[in-house]
């Protein structure tokens, strides 16, 4: 099956307005990312940074689209977040290093459960049905079943960026993971780190605050 790849800012940008997305939500919630990222240190558990992080993606993300429209959706901890119409849903997921290279198939970092694998054969089935055609919510609507976007998201310590992308999965392998994808968005890397974005004035930063020292009197 042919990957339906989009990397031009222009066919990305019109792709994303016909799913009711933009750029700048999912770059925000990258960033969003980065500030959890950059607060944790080497005592810190590896596993509670991942899930850190993906909470803190999927929490900025709704923080823009609920406004919109969007909902969420909790059930089985998959953190789904869904269009008003009910035709659309995205989860988040880590990537591994082949994540927004779109010279490489990427596949999600670690095992997905029973929830997502749901979605995949959905998204499968929808690719019989109607071919591997860019559906808009509209057309989607005269059809029973949600397609699912996941967005993926890989950072790079030594490049010092987070590659992202929107894309559609379509197949797993026996061990949980998702190795095809119907249709690929990829967007620019959002660099990180001294030389990196600057955090939008409405992205939280951590602020570290020092205890107050009172002096003991003789």
């Amino acid at each position: 099956m042919k990957t339906n790849l989009l990397t031009q800012l222009q066919e990305t940008s019109d792709r994303l307005a016909e799913l009711g997305l933009d750029a700048l939500v999912l770059t925000q919630a990258i960033q969003r990312c980065h500030v959890v990222a950059d607060g944790y240190t080497e005592n810190h558990p590896p596993i509670g940074r991942g899930i850190g992080q993906w909470t803190e993606v999927v929490a900025a993300m709704r923080d823009q689209l609920i406004p919109r429209g969007w909902t969420r959706d909790d059930r089985e901890n998959l953190g789904l977040t869904v269009n008003a119409t009910k035709t659309i849903a995205i989860s988040v997921a880590t990537g591994d290093e082949n994540t927004g290279n779109p010279d490489r198939i990427p596949s999600t970092r670690y095992s997905k459960g029973p929830k997502t694998q749901s979605a995949v054969i959905i998204n499968a089935l929808q690719l019989d049905l109607f071919g591997n055609v860019q559906l808009t919510p509209q057309q989607l609507k005269k059809y029973p079943g949600v397609m699912t976007f996941m967005l993926l998201f890989h950072r790079d310590p030594m490049a010092k960026e987070t590659r992202v992308e929107l894309s559609r999965p379509v197949r797993m392998n026996s061990d949980g993971d998702v190795i095809e994808w119907a249709e690929r968005i990829i967007l620019p890397p959002v660099p990180f780190g001294i030389e990196g974005a600057k955090i939008s004035d409405d992205v939280p930063r951590k602020q570290q605050t020092l205890p107050e020292v009172k002096r003991k009197r003789a």
